[in-house]
């Protein structure tokens, strides 16, 4: 029986010279999304919408939910058919892919630069409304610095948010995607 042989370059994956998918975890507003939808055959955006499925679930049923969706993440990460999917940057997702022993490339906000941060606030709240921002993700950037710590501690790449650029601007391995987005997309920079 032949042995597979899985290296690491940089964040890539290879099997035998053979590039696999890459999974990366992304605040949201930066574009996954429209990138998935404008490259559907490349990438896959494995969206749970988490903030609501989760609402009235106990700990425990919590903690199944994102068991189950890193299994169903796994599982299209193990057929090697897209470059990249991107997931949320919810720890408990995270902390179950981990778990599979699938590497995660991080896109987060700059807590240490004060205009990247709030380019990225003012985007967020244009998207999405002070409401859902105030709600949703004003707590997530409040502990940023902690999530920063948490992600370097388990030695994975992470990429900070420049202002007006988007994911595929942001991980250079996306961007030498020859189809990585369309003349339309609202994911350029300005």
């Amino acid at each position: 029986m032949k042995m597979m042989k899985e290296v690491k370059f940089g964040f890539l994956f290879y099997l035998e010279g053979k590039k696999m998918t890459i999974i990366i975890s992304a605040f949201p507003c930066l574009g996954k999304t429209t990138l998935t939808n404008q490259n559907k055959d490349i990438y896959f955006d494995a969206e749970i919408y988490e903030s609501r499925a989760t609402k009235g679930m106990s700990e425990s049923q919590q903690k199944e939910f994102f068991k189950a969706s890193a299994l169903k993440i796994k599982l299209i990460y193990d057929t090697g058919y897209y470059t990249a999917i991107f997931v949320t940057d919810d720890e408990r997702l995270l902390s179950e892919l981990r778990l599979f022993g699938l590497y995660v490339v991080h896109v987060l906000p700059n807590p240490d630069n004060e205009e990247h941060l709030h380019e990225y606030i003012s985007r967020v709240i244009a998207r999405s409304g002070l409401d859902w921002y105030s709600s949703i993700l004003s707590e997530d950037i409040a502990n940023l610095k902690d999530k920063l710590y948490r992600v370097h501690s388990k030695n994975e790449q992470v990429y900070l948010v420049e202002p007006y650029k988007y994911i595929e601007h942001l991980v250079p391995e996306l961007a030498k995607e020859e189809k990585y987005f369309s003349e339309n997309s609202t994911a350029h920079y300005r």
